[in-house]
């Protein structure tokens, strides 16, 4: 985890999310919205936002149709 991502200015969700997927991936489980949403406690609507914002941020990027990952603190704005 870096810790850049609290000095981002980030939504709670998108801050919140970005820490589940780091959770996730360390645990070596794909980074899906499927997988985020298994343990998700908000909306699918607030996960799908917190999920374009970090994409939109380049915090993390598609793999794939469906799995994400996520890029190094250098690649992030």
């Amino acid at each position: 985890m870096d810790q850049k991502i609290f000095t981002m200015g980030l939504s709670v969700e998108a801050t919140s999310l970005y820490l589940l997927m780091v959770s996730l991936s360390d645990a070596g489980t794909p980074l899906s919205l499927e997988s985020c949403r298994h343990f998700w406690n908000s909306s699918l609507e607030d996960l799908e936002a917190a999920m374009a914002e970090l994409a939109h941020r380049g915090i993390i990027d598609k793999t794939s149709l469906e799995n994400w990952f996520i890029q190094p603190a250098s690649h992030w704005a």
